[in-house]
């Protein structure tokens, strides 16, 4: 509990020193540096493929890929795709989900013309044979050769392709259209399988989803091996499930993002080893004695008082000071968030408090450039992704 204690309390002194005054989303290096060795001493770890939503920035993700040796990014958004293709002109890319064929046609007009061959690094994600006919036609209209690879439903029901029939009847489409298509492989997603409900069923969720994983790929391995052009990028896991994968496993391709920032919702038992590296920091505007609730004549929490702190209404949980703890009978603001603290607590106007994600994604955009500590020491700043609908040269020749 004291080194919790000076940990936050080495991080405030940092902030009243250094800190703009506003909130600030801080990585802490020394922790992201121990998930990541936990990662390279996975025995997959020749073959991860980092999540670019979950760690949205490019300085972060060139630390990430310096480390690993390797660049391979599971992209989700148009706008972070065609950014990344600019900032990373080697790195291999697989979509993570499938995108409408009109943002795909502005990738192929929008962006940059650099060494990244969009035909072998790109992998973009189908889902259905209609989305796959949908690329048939753009493919012909733009005179290119796509690779595609199709999405596989494994037991998290979101999508993607649930039975044997349904996958012939799309690689049936690519071998008709190899002229503008290539299968490039597969994505199948698992992360239900921590979530399964009976005790001790974890493990039979992941063997079924790997055995069903496994059952896809022998059917398109037998019929339509002469789609094979080179090695099937056969992609899966993603953080909740990756330290399960092993030599059993039919994946050679295995997505990691969040873990390495450990969000609070991936406190999961597979992730106990990883250490949170991310913290919302947020100065304290106001602090008043006792707790103070319109239309309430009896105060609700003696021994408590009262701050507010700039913004608010993130995806994240209170982690310090000791004791900090939402309103919820006075309620939620984005502009002005109502905390409580013990009485005795020593937090004082233009102190800060420290929150922990929920989740990576999303949230580290919130803040603009992320805050990069090693101990008590500012490193750097680094930017993080544009979020635009699309960039604003495209815009403007509409």
């Amino acid at each position: 509990m004291a080194a919790r204690r000076d940990y936050f309390a080495a991080l405030n002194a940092l902030l009243r020193e250094v800190g703009s005054g506003l909130p600030r989303l801080i990585i802490d290096l020394d922790r992201l540096d121990h998930n990541i060795e936990w990662l390279r001493q996975l025995q997959i770890a020749e073959r991860v493929r980092i999540v670019a939503k979950s760690l949205p920035s490019p300085r972060l993700l060139d630390y990430i890929f310096d480390k690993l040796g390797e660049q391979r990014l599971m992209v989700f958004h148009l706008p972070f795709l065609l950014q990344l293709t600019e900032a990373f002109p080697r790195a291999d890319i697989l979509m993570g989900k499938p995108i409408p064929v009109a943002a795909m046609r502005r990738f192929y007009t929008d962006r940059t013309v650099n060494a990244f061959d969009d035909f072998r690094q790109l992998q973009w994600l189908v889902d259905s044979n209609a989305r796959l006919l949908q690329i048939v036609e753009l493919a012909n209209e733009l005179n290119l050769r796509i690779s595609v690879s199709i999405e596989l439903d494994i037991g998290m029901h979101r999508g993607g392709i649930a039975n044997r029939r349904d996958l012939g009847v799309m690689l049936d489409t690519i071998r008709a259209h190899q002229d503008v298509l290539r299968l490039s492989g597969f994505m199948g997603y698992d992360a239900h399988v921590p979530k399964a409900p009976l005790p001790g069923s974890v493990h039979r969720a992941a063997a079924r989803a790997q055995q069903h994983y496994g059952d896809f790929l022998e059917f398109a391995l037998t019929g339509f091996a002469d789609l094979e052009e080179h090695e099937w990028c056969v992609n899966g896991a993603g953080s909740p499930t990756i330290a399960m994968h092993g030599d059993e496993s039919p994946l050679n391709d295995y997505s990691v993002g969040s873990a390495l920032v450990k969000p609070a919702s991936f406190d999961l038992p597979t992730l106990a080893e990883l250490e949170p590296a991310a913290w919302i920091a947020s100065p304290v505007l106001k602090r008043s004695q006792g707790v103070h609730i319109p239309f309430v004549t009896r105060l609700p929490a003696p021994g408590r008082d009262t701050i507010f702190i700039y913004g608010g209404n993130w995806m994240a949980t209170p982690d310090s000071p000791p004791g900090l703890k939402q309103s919820k009978t006075y309620g939620v603001s984005s502009n002005q968030q109502m905390f409580t603290v013990p009485a005795g607590s020593g937090i004082a106007v233009d102190d800060h408090v420290f929150l922990r994600p929920t989740q990576s994604e999303a949230v580290l955009l919130q803040f603009g450039d992320l805050m990069i500590v090693r101990g008590d020491t500012l490193l750097d700043n680094w930017p993080v992704l544009e979020n635009a609908g699309f960039p604003a040269h495209a815009a403007a020749n509409d």
